[in-house]
C-alpha cells in the first residue's frame, strides 16, 4: 500500500523541522546577549573589560562574552582595544550606528 512511502515523507519533513527551529532560536538568542552588552557599554562613561561587561549584561560565560565583543568590535558597532593583561571595549558615543533604542527625532 501507498501507506509506507506516506510515512516515509511525513518523517522526513518532521526531521529537519526542529532544526530549523534551533538554529532561528539561537540566532534571537545571541541577538538578544549583543543587544544586552550594547545597552551596558551604551551606557558605561569608561572603557570596560569583559568581566564587567559580562557581569553586568547578566551573562555566565566569560568566554562567549569575549567572543561577542570580538564579533561586535570587527562589525565596527563598538571599540576594544588589547590591552597587556585582556580587552577593554567602548562605545563611541557620537557614532550614529549606536543609536539602538534611541529616540531618533
Amino acid at each position: 500500500m501507498s501507506l509506507g512511502v506516506s510515512y516515509g515523507l511525513w518523517a522526513k519533513v518532521h526531521a529537519t523541522t526542529p532544526e530549523r527551529e534551533k538554529l532561528s532560536r539561537a540566532n534571537r538568542s545571541k541577538d538578544t546577549l549583543r543587544d544586552k552588552i550594547l545597552h551596558v557599554l551604551s551606557g558605561a562613561s569608561i572603557p570596560m573589560d569583559v568581566e564587567n561587561v559580562r557581569v553586568r549584561s547578566g551573562l555566565k560565560n566569560w568566554e562567549s562574552t569575549k567572543a561577542l565583543l570580538l564579533e561586535l568590535v570587527v562589525e565596527g558597532m563598538i571599540s576594544g582595544q588589547k590591552t597587556t593583561k585582556s580587552w577593554v571595549f567602548w562605545v563611541d558615543h557620537a557614532d550614529s550606528r549606536m543609536m539602538i533604542g534611541r529616540d531618533h527625532s
